[in-house]
């Protein structure tokens, strides 16, 4: 067996127990094909390797049930079953923690993976479903029992600009403002159009306060 695929699934099962969520099989599953979609948007390739098909409960691999039972045959997992009126539960438990960082060669990815798990290592099962099934490229243009197409996820795009806090205290800023405002009026052509200089409540004054200093 892979290393890197034992260590990342009881990696996975060990951080979100340890995070107060659970893991049941199918949930296991939907979390390595999330992981497999970020790791492509970053990377162009998935990192389980899995071929992924369209199925009734979304995405599935057959590589995926064997991996699982190498694992709770020896030990490194361990399932505890909660019986209910109409179904059957299987939690998974890893015997000894491993850490995040034990599949990957870099702490980018290691980021990844702990960022989709404090997402949703915390969610229900059926949350994660309805995620998989409507908000991921693959699922989204795939066709039933074909190969998903992890080509169609878009790659990231460049984080959105956010205008830094300014250091100038609210004094200065005002004072910047007046002498702005006086250059435009004094650079203006002349005109007969009398020019009524607005009032600014203190609310105004207030709101632009917090958009200098990143607020807004």
């Amino acid at each position: 067996m892979d290393k890197r695929l034992t260590d990342l699934l009881v990696a996975i099962v060990s951080y979100v127990t340890a995070h107060e969520g659970y893991v049941t099989k199918t949930k296991l599953l939907k979390l390595l094909y999330l992981l497999d979609v970020e790791f492509y948007r970053a990377h162009g390739k998935i990192f389980t390797g899995f071929n992924w098909k369209y199925f009734h409960l979304g995405p599935w691999t057959k590589e995926f049930d064997p991996l699982l039972e190498y694992l709770l045959a020896g030990r490194a997992l361990s399932e505890n079953v909660r019986q209910h009126a109409d179904y059957d539960a299987r939690y998974l438990h890893a015997e000894e923690r491993v850490d995040l960082r034990m599949p990957f060669d870099n702490y980018k990815d290691e980021a990844m993976l702990k960022a989709l798990l404090d997402t949703w290592g915390p969610s229900a099962t059926g949350e994660i479903l309805d995620y998989v099934y409507f908000r991921t490229e693959p699922m989204e243009h795939g066709i039933r029992n074909e190969d998903l197409d992890f080509s169609r996820v878009l790659p990231n795009v460049p984080e959105t600009y956010k205008r830094s806090a300014s250091a100038k205290t609210a004094g200065e800023l005002s004072k910047l403002r007046r002498e702005l405002g006086q250059r435009i009026t004094a650079q203006r052509p002349a005109s007969t159009f009398q020019f009524t200089e607005p009032r600014y409540d203190d609310e105004f004054q207030a709101a632009m306060e917090k958009l200098d200093n990143g607020n807004l």
